[in-house]
């Protein structure tokens, strides 16, 4: 079980080149640009070209010597790597200590028919690869995944060598309407907006933003309906820059089986797919914000422990981003039969209900009366929101439910939106109730069960339930206690 000492393709030193420029990109103008183009006061014009210059050919040598010190090769069922700009480094990985390997095909990579490999164990820190192969042939990786299998001793192992998507058992796919409505239903413009103010908050100093407000003023005179016309604008762009995005990270978007991994395969300009073994899975979330649940879609992500999560919300393992409600028991069983989904839940006694409307509503309440008292009248309208957070409470009592199946717990709660999470009583890491004065006195208590994740512990909760339900649910999850179907 072995291959000769390899080295990455030739496009990797290129890719490195482009990350160290990127960093190094508001340096160089700095250099370049700032205090009118000198460096160096006097008729030494040329300096900022010259400095700039030696840096780019610093970058680029490095990048070079990188690509020529890395190599890579399977011996002795072990995944070795050696590499170093100036020392030697050698990483050994055992073959049967890799969990999955995840590629994925930028728009850079897909010309030369090439793939970044991610190599995933058990023992990888969230947000990092195990080990990184950033450009190597498809056929390399497929080799290296058919001696992966070969170390696991799976029967898949032919469909690995293989490698053809058309052949692999599809058991979920999105299409362009999914995605459209995907988009306009998930709060993304939002983000957009938000990333805007983030960005505009660290180019105070470079934007002429004097300037700016002036003409914003000019703007405003004309009238409040320009004025709003002009939020409006932002926010359709907003919501269409969000649908764009959508397209580009879910295009294609597909769930298939291969032994014992689920793969998610997703992205129009960088193809990805995620290997996700079954038995890293510890539960799953059940989402439904505000937009979704009335017309009865939502969304399904994997609650996984050990591996790399990329950064970034848009790189979670989400099973299923979109999928009608009505549907997913029976896409759910045939990706995840140990699984079962079920809308009929237990819920929390009515004199609970009291609790859910003073947690949502207190501090809404103490903020809109201070509002009101020291903007009076005007500041009479932020009540409306009070009105809003006391509906909220309502749907959190409302949606608050527990169901136990055998070995599956499922616990509902909402904050602005409906989490339902699927746990099974083995991979649950602990389960607690907890209880305030004011439960006490009413016979309440909370139930809190936590899931181990590679993106840090999961925590399911149930708030407000009667003691002697929150009590069974705690009996459930003790050691050699069986019950049946309720």
């Amino acid at each position: 079980m072995m291959f000769k000492k390899r080295r990455l393709h030739p496009l990797s030193a290129l890719l490195h080149v482009g990350g160290l420029l990127k960093n190094a990109f508001f340096p160089l103008i700095v250099i370049l640009f700032l205090n009118g183009g000198n460096i160096v006061k006097g008729n030494m014009g040329w300096m900022p070209l010259l400095i700039g210059g030696g840096i780019f050919g610093l970058v680029f040598v490095s990048g070079l010597i990188r690509w020529w010190r890395f190599t890579y090769r399977v011996e002795e069922g072990e995944l070795r790597i050696e590499y170093g700009l100036i020392f030697r480094k050698k990483r050994y990985i055992p073959l049967e200590r890799i969990q999955s390997l995840d590629h994925s095909e930028g728009i850079v990579h897909r010309p030369f028919g090439l793939v970044k490999l991610s190599i995933e164990t058990a023992a990888s820190s969230v947000g990092n690869a195990e080990a990184e192969l950033t450009a190597i042939r498809l056929s390399e990786a497929l080799e290296l995944e058919a001696l992966l299998v070969q170390a696991h001793k799976e029967e898949s192992e032919s469909l690995l060598i293989q490698g053809h998507e058309e052949k692999r058992n599809y058991l979920f796919r999105m299409d362009t309407k999914d995605i459209m409505l995907m988009a306009v239903t998930s709060g993304g413009a939002g983000v957009v907006l938000s990333g805007v103010a983030v960005f505009l908050s660290q180019a105070t100093d470079i934007l002429p933003m004097g300037w700016m407000y002036d003409q914003l003023i000019q703007w405003i005179r004309f009238g409040f309906f320009l004025a709003a016309l002009l939020v409006f604008g932002v926010f359709v762009f907003a919501y269409g820059f969000s649908i764009l995005l959508a397209f580009i990270r879910y295009a294609g978007f597909s769930v298939s089986l291969e032994g014992e991994d689920v793969i998610i395969t997703r992205g129009l300009l960088e193809k990805k797919q995620i290997t996700v073994p079954i038995n890293r899975i510890q539960g799953i979330r059940v989402d439904e914000n505000m937009l979704r649940q009335p017309i009865g879609y939502v969304s399904v992500t994997l609650i996984s422990a050990g591996g790399t999560v990329d950064k970034g919300s848009e790189h979670k393992w989400n099973l299923f981003p979109l999928i009608k409600k009505k549907d997913l028991p029976a896409v759910l069983k045939s990706v995840l039969p140990e699984y079962q989904w079920n809308d009929v839940y237990n819920k929390a006694p009515k004199r609970g209900r009291r609790r859910y409307l003073i947690t949502y509503t207190l501090f809404p309440l103490i903020g809109s009366a201070a509002v009101s008292i020291f903007f009076f009248p005007y500041g009479l309208l932020s009540m409306i929101s009070f009105l809003l957070f006391l509906v909220l409470g309502d749907l959190a009592f409302r949606d608050a439910g527990w169901r136990i199946d055998n070995q599956q717990l499922t616990l509902r709660s909402r904050s602005w939106s409906r989490h339902t999470f699927l746990m099974k009583k083995h991979r649950i890491q602990s389960a607690r109730i907890t209880q305030t004065v004011f439960q006490k006195n009413a016979d309440l208590g909370s139930v809190r069960c936590t899931l181990p994740s590679g993106q840090g512990p999961a925590v399911a909760r149930c708030f407000h339930l009667d003691k002697d339900t929150a009590e069974e649910i705690l009996t459930w999850y003790k050691p050699g206690y069986h019950n049946e179907n309720r």
